[in-house]
């Protein structure tokens, strides 16, 4: 049998164990979760009638309510349709594993989840792929199964290379070529990214978006006691020694940088989800879900 009919088995395999545990993790509640949290979200006007006593204050049109000397409200419809879409970082440095699976594979997984919790709410699943040098692909959101195997198929089929990361380019592209709002979930390494504040804050007034950094838990913990050999240079030593004080110092730098992603995510509006390569994404999905309807019934 040939190379490439090889190659397109295991991609069929693949897209199949995907569905599979994407289709149980929906049957678990996270679907449920999803339309709790997002659906609502996309609202447009539709027309205005008199305020009655327990109208919510926020929806009164001021102008409209000052023309007839009468409180009137906005009557707002959800669009039956979400654009949810996967930014996935396709850098060298995601291609990082040292337990379950690689840190692609642990957001492919979790970008499946989310493509499917939109099919079967009947919203629109799309696909962006970003980084390693490679010009940006977007596939815009589309309702229906066939979608998915669509994205599933790309998601499958993309290769994890090159070290650049283009963050800016992704939040420009959001901001300028994304014209619908879209609930957008970001995922990567940002522990090694970098980018313009403002211009993420942009893309955050633009769209709901998530952001989910994606760590293994040795990047966490840092190389264990021992000498490590180095790529050669002119006046340098082949190796390095590593110990405890070099391990301490080095997790120190990476709470340092977590808090510092916190802060900065923060500050323009989008939630940060932790995902290490031996956690559940399910779970984490959920947490982030449930967090969120706490502040909507916080502030409803």
């Amino acid at each position: 049998m040939s190379r490439d009919k090889l190659a397109i088995q295991d991609l069929l395999r693949n897209l199949h164990l995907i569905e599979i545990r994407a289709r149980k993790k929906m049957q678990g509640g996270l679907a449920s979760s999803y339309r709790n949290v997002f659906r609502g979200q996309g609202l447009e006007f539709a027309e205005v009638r008199e305020y009655v006593e327990g109208d919510d204050i926020r929806l009164i049109d001021w102008n409209v309510s000052a023309r007839f000397s009468n409180l009137f409200i906005k009557q707002l419809n959800e669009e039956r349709e979400l654009n949810i879409v996967s930014a996935l970082q396709c850098s060298r440095s995601m291609d990082y594993g040292t337990v379950r699976c690689t840190k692609f594979q642990s957001a492919a997984e979790v970008a499946a989840m989310v493509i499917f919790s939109a099919i079967h709410t009947g919203d629109r699943p799309g696909l962006i792929l970003f980084g390693g040098g490679a010009p940006l692909e977007y596939i815009p959101p589309q309702r229906g199964s066939h979608q998915g195997f669509v994205l599933l198929n790309r998601l499958i089929d993309r290769r994890v290379e090159g070290e650049a990361v283009d963050l800016d380019g992704l939040f420009k592209f959001l901001v300028y070529g994304l014209k619908k709002r879209s609930v957008v979930f970001l995922l990567g390494d940002f522990l090694y990214a970098h980018w313009t504040p403002q211009l993420l804050k942009m893309a955050a007034r633009r769209h709901d978006l998530i952001a989910v950094n994606v760590l293994d838990p040795s990047e966490l913990a840092g190389p264990g006691p021992g000498v490590y050999p180095l790529e050669s240079s002119p006046g340098r030593a082949p190796v390095t020694a590593v110990g405890e004080r070099t391990r301490e110092k080095y997790r120190q730098r990476i709470r340092s940088r977590i808090d510092e992603l916190a802060n900065l995510f923060g500050k323009a509006g989008v939630d940060l989800l932790s995902l290490r390569t031996d956690s559940s994404g399910e779970q984490e999905l959920q947490r982030l879900f449930q967090r969120r309807l706490r502040q909507i019934r916080h502030l409803s």
